[in-house]
């Protein structure tokens, strides 16, 4: 058995026990653990599937117990972590990955306990305080710089034990709830600890330390209590089929539903998520569309403008306008505000910058990918001094909530291999920079008072991102970003999601990201909780539409006019489904509606001739299309209508004049051929052969004209063309085509 069999039975079992097909699955693991000579599995699962026989034996035999629902989740859940420990079993002997490395080590080593670390950190806290006291400098830092260093290995060991850790008793969580509530332990060391338990979760499920994530979410600290958070979202969403077995976990997430802070933070978290699912789409925006266009400008930027005015002190008051000219030339004026204003909405827009920036040794050590930035780390030691431009620079990268913690390391890292001028030049830039970053933050703190927390709850969500999408083994790990956006659905999250202005704020992201599937599902439960509104029924109706759903766009449409009647946007929309359904009769009543709204939109008049023309009305339809052509007389759209609909009206000479005017302003292959069949009924054969030679050349071959050829053909049969004599007439332009090629 391979990694991808021993994947695959794991899988199928799970997808047995979520059909409720449990004799399945019990066949399944039997057959297993025999292969792996799992004894004891064995044992344990004949054992269960006793248990289950006799349950279904007392059911059928009609004997009630008020325990069997609690009876079957136990069973159930014994089941589910019966087939992850025969997974785990093959992966622990045979899997290369990250966590199996670990959780080998640790077989081989024991780690310590959570207690002996915590003793052990309290202890280099006390050192730093000793060390303090020394009166010669040098050996003070010499000292410093060496307890530093341990403390870091500790923070690591600490972290890779817990992320490789079997699964808890409730001695273990009494140990690690005393550590997050130990006031000796510095806040960082917590944080490390909840990432290291959430990645733990993620590889091996353990529900006592979601428990212990669902105690830390209220933590006085908002740093812990945040990432408790995002553990929480991320662990409900990779085992979301396992928890309707675990009503412990469902029910104290109803109960903390109750809790503003913890629903305010929930939903923060969830947004957060919604938003890096974007952050593949900027990155690929920023890198094939702003960036190059901004590479491509560089040499017009420094032929057209004077590059000493921006030196000079005059330059720097009042710029050029010449400079706006240019950019807008260029059309770059429109991607730097696009740039800026996705950066506003807390679009993730340094994550394509720094990506490159993961390639120091540093980024080696899977624990640093969730360090928070921290001066004191060791590997800056050579960058952070005693200077005030560093001091500046410390600053000016710890006031931005635009970085996260993993791009802070990655920017010292790339500054720290600057020659010292360069160097030294960029801290003082940015050291001037400081002052206007803090104020920025200051005012940004008084406009929203829960900034602090969202920053904190973005910034470490895209430490998670930049893990799982580069970090060197991120191949051993399932990547949490590349499930589907389904928060909507998810029942764990519900009694905080399912309220109306939450939905309506998951929606409104979806719908603003073009979402449009997740969008609707989400409207259509706003809707479901009585949240009627013209507004939601168009927003339905625009998903559904954005999907190709063209009847159910139109009822939705349909529902919002009842309750907001003459809305020129939903008539339109309206309008337009009947049209694509072919129903032009109730396009054009909706048409006509439209028209007393907006009697001077020459789009609408453009349609109805469209309604008429569907309805072989052809006079109505002209009457409509020389309106538009007479109040624009340069609407060419106008002009292919009045000449398709002349044609079809046998009205040749007026199609033949329309025809001429369109082949002299940029015409397609479907303006030669209809040129070229208007010539044909006025037996202007010679000039006809020309327009089709056009349109072989404009399609691009000769069969693909002769295919929309062939479409036409009812219509010339129709307009008195002997069709026997055509394929001469086609032979004629093939002669003309490739003969004088």
């Amino acid at each position: 058995m391979n990694l991808n069999e021993a994947t695959k039975t794991h899988a199928d079992i799970l997808a047995f026990i979520e059909s409720y097909r449990l004799k399945d699955a019990f066949d399944s693991l039997k057959s297993w653990a025999a292969s792996l000579q799992n004894w004891i599995a064995a044992e344990k699962i004949s054992e269960l599937e006793t248990n289950y026989k006799y349950m279904i034996h007392y059911l059928v035999e009609g004997n009630k117990d008020p325990e069997q629902q609690k009876i079957y989740q136990r069973l159930v859940r014994d089941i589910y972590l019966l087939a992850d420990d025969l997974l785990e079993q093959w992966q622990t002997r045979n899997s290369s990955s990250v966590f199996f490395e670990r959780v080998r080590m640790a077989n081989v080593r024991q780690p310590l306990s959570i207690e002996e670390y915590q003793d052990i950190i309290i202890r280099q806290i006390d050192t730093f305080s000793v060390i303090g006291l020394l009166p010669d400098e040098d050996e003070r830092q010499t000292r410093t710089r060496q307890n530093t260093v341990k403390q870091e290995h500790t923070i690591q060991d600490l972290f890779n034990a817990v992320f490789s850790s079997s699964r808890t008793n409730e001695e273990q969580v009494k140990a690690y709830r005393e550590f997050l509530g130990h006031t000796g332990i510095p806040v960082p060391v917590k944080c490390m600890l909840i990432s290291a338990l959430t990645m733990n979760v993620l590889q091996r499920f353990d529900w006592r330390k979601v428990e212990l994530l669902f105690d830390s979410c209220s933590h006085a600290e908002s740093e812990i209590s945040l990432r408790a958070i995002v553990g929480i979202v991320a662990v409900l969403r990779q085992y979301k089929n396992r928890w309707k077995y675990y009503p412990e976990i469902t029910g104290r997430l109803s109960v903390m539903a109750d809790d503003a802070v913890f629903a305010r933070r929930l939903m923060t978290v969830i947004i957060q998520f919604i938003q890096a699912h974007e952050t593949e789409k900027i990155t690929k925006k920023l890198t094939e569309e702003i960036i190059p266009e901004m590479m491509k400008l560089s040499p017009m930027i420094g032929k057209k403008i004077n590059l000493e005015e921006w030196m000079g002190e005059s330059g720097l008051d009042e710029k050029n306008p010449e400079w706006q000219k240019i950019l807008d030339e260029a059309g770059l004026t429109d991607k730097l505000q696009e740039f800026t204003d996705m950066q506003m909405g807390g679009a993730d827009v340094f994550h394509s910058t720094f990506s490159n920036l993961k390639n120091y040794p540093f980024f080696n050590e899977m624990s640093n990918w969730f360090l928070p930035f921290d001066k004191q780390h060791s590997s800056l030691q050579p960058f952070f001094s005693d200077k005030p431009e560093s001091d500046s620079l410390l600053s000016a990268m710890l006031n931005t909530s635009m970085i996260c913690n993993s791009d802070k390391y990655s920017f010292c890292f790339s500054i720290m291999v600057m020659p010292g001028q360069y160097r030294d030049m960029m801290a003082a830039q940015l050291g001037a920079e400081s002052e206007e970053l803090k104020k920025m933050a200051e005012e940004e703190l008084v406009l929203n008072p829960y900034q602090k927390e969202e920053t904190i709850c973005k910034q470490y969500v895209q430490d998670l991102y930049r893990f799982f999408k580069l970090y060197p083994r991120k191949t051993d790990f399932v990547d949490i970003f590349a499930a589907p956006l389904d928060y909507h659905r998810l029942k764990p999250f519900l009694p905080i999601v399912a309220e109306a202005k939450n939905l309506e704020r998951i929606a409104l992201y979806y719908f603003e990201k073009n979402n449009f599937q997740e969008a609707g599902e989400t409207y259509l439960m706003l809707a479901k909780k009585g949240t009627l509104t013209s507004e939601t029924w168009q927003k339905i109706g625009y998903c559904y539409q954005m999907q190709g759903k063209v009847k159910e766009a139109l009822e939705a449409y349909l529902k919002a006019d009842l309750m907001d009647e003459n809305n020129p946007w939903v008539l339109r929309r309206m309008s337009h489904c009947y049209r694509l359904l072919k129903e032009p009769e109730s396009a054009l009543q909706h048409y006509r509606r439209l028209e007393q709204l907006k009697p001077d939109d020459l789009n609408i008049q453009l349609n109805i001739g469209h309604c008429y023309l569907e309805l072989d009305e052809y006079a109505e339809a002209l009457n409509y299309y020389f309106k538009v052509d007479l109040l624009s007389s340069d609407n060419t759209r106008a002009w292919r209508s009045i000449a398709w609909c002349a044609f079809l009206s046998r009205k040749f000479d007026v199609a033949q004049r329309y025809y001429s005017q369109i082949i002299e302003n940029k015409p397609n292959t479907h303006d030669y051929l209809n040129a070229g069949h208007v010539e044909f009924c006025l037996s202007n054969t010679k000039k006809a052969v020309e327009m089709y030679i056009q349109a072989v050349k404009s399609a691009g071959s000769f069969p693909i004209f002769k295919s929309l050829f062939d479409e036409d053909l009812d219509e010339l049969r129709e307009a008195g063309i002997d069709l026997e004599i055509l394929p001469v007439i086609l032979d004629k332009v093939r002669y003309e085509v490739y003969e004088k090629k």
